[in-house]
């Protein structure tokens, strides 16, 4: 009889520390564990927005699967495009570069993630880009440029840009976007009222899920970058113009980014899986998957389970799943996935954040600090985090010996 084979579909969070926690708990050493990733890099999501502001590089959050996952995980680049599901005994049909081949599991866990939901609504998917991804960031900060430029070469041209969404992901965004834009502004000489920055949501309040004085701590940031609230009134279409909402107020935009939903990975429609009016999978307490022995669920996917949709919660399920495949192969006893907040942490624009750590929010250097702190001690390889570390380090003190050789301007006798 071969060795038991673990098939981890997705290359996020929850798919890559699942993995990294089963060969730490010596699961590699009787079973096969295969990751699947339709990318060949892992991506650090919530440092993401500072691609635009240059505060990180490629390297720093986007570190090849080869580096980060245990070698004695094996790993498929691939497309996940559905599969044949019987009792402990999967079969997985995955489009790789070389052709389309079939994966099989006695153990599977189901890590996939989301992707952008437009609702439905005319003119989104057509004229609005996302924010997910390493290419979706130049993109964007490759458009913030040209617009600067074009803007310099047409003295009254204004640059406008709307984000759709005022959770966590917009107004991260809306903060960087916003100092990106002024930075290119100074280069060009050209006053920071030239742009228009719009952040817009249908609910009431942005951040409607952190605490108040995280809340307040946004706020006052997005009042200094003078971006512009449209909140309590939800998009009605987008358009080359702009957006329109509901209430008939037009936003002038020629760069839309929607950040407003997400819905699983489309994907699951291809399995036998009961999923909820939202496309997610239920599971139990322990993170399995009812009427499939065998078959776990995690993170953006996963239904029944009362936690946000963050790399914290995703990283904790994670283990909760090793743990498991692990008690059951021996025999014990399974372990309960119990959502328990430690806090939140966001960016607030370069060198600015805002962290509210069990009740204490706080901001400034603080907050900047921190937050880049936790985010190093998270990444998955220490090796890799060292590098990063040291990476941060040259930075901060080359940028610090700049500000201070930096000539003094003189005022004139």
């Amino acid at each position: 009889m071969g060795k038991h084979r673990v098939l981890i579909l997705g290359g996020g969070f929850g798919g890559l520390y699942t993995a990294r926690a089963l060969s730490a708990l010596g699961v590699t050493r009787t079973a096969e564990v295969t990751l699947v990733s339709r990318t060949p890099a892992f991506l650090f999501l919530p440092l993401l927005y500072e691609i635009l502001t240059d505060e990180v590089a490629d390297w720093h959050i986007a570190p090849p699967f080869e580096e980060v996952l245990p070698q004695n995980c094996r790993f498929v680049c691939g497309e996940v495009l559905g599969g044949e599901i019987q009792p402990h005994r999967y079969g997985i049909r995955v489009r790789c570069a070389d052709g389309e081949q079939t994966l099989e599991a006695d153990t599977l866990v189901l890590a996939l993630g989301s992707v952008a939901d437009d609702f439905g609504l005319p003119g989104v998917r057509a004229h609005t880009r996302p924010f997910r991804s390493l290419a979706d960031a130049h993109a964007l900060k490759r458009s913030l440029v040209e617009a600067v430029q074009h803007a310099a070469a047409a003295s009254r041209e204004t640059i406008s840009l709307a984000i759709i969404g005022a959770g966590p992901s917009g107004v991260e965004l809306a903060a960087v976007a916003a100092d990106r834009l002024h930075a290119e502004l100074r280069q060009a000489g050209l006053p920071p009222t030239r742009a228009h920055l719009h952040l817009v949501d249908r609910l009431p309040e942005i951040l409607p899920q952190y605490a108040s004085a995280l809340r307040h701590l946004a706020h006052r940031e997005l009042a200094r970058r003078h971006i512009d609230l449209h909140l309590g009134v939800g998009v009605a279409s987008c358009s080359s113009a702009g957006v329109e909402l509901e209430d008939g107020t037009h936003v002038a935009a020629r760069t839309i980014v929607w950040t407003a939903g997400s819905r699983p990975a489309p994907v699951l429609a291809e399995f036998p899986f009961v999923r909820d009016r939202r496309g997610r999978i239920p599971v139990s307490r322990t993170l399995e998957v009812p009427g499939f022995p065998g078959v776990y669920a995690l993170g953006d996917i996963a239904a029944s389970i009362a936690a946000p949709a963050t790399a914290q919660v995703a990283v904790r399920q994670a283990l909760v799943v090793a743990h498991n495949i692990a008690a059951a192969q021996q025999g014990a006893a399974l372990r309960e996935y119990h959502y328990e907040p430690l806090g939140e942490m966001m960016t607030l624009g370069r060198g600015c954040a805002a962290a509210n750590i069990l009740g204490v929010a706080f901001d400034g250097v603080a907050g900047y600090l921190t937050r880049r702190l936790v985010y190093l001690l998270a990444m998955p390889e220490p090796w890799h985090a060292a590098r990063v570390g040291l990476s941060w380090l040259g930075q901060s003190l080359e940028e610090t010996w700049q500000a201070w050789s930096a000539p003094v301007p003189t005022s004139a006798s």
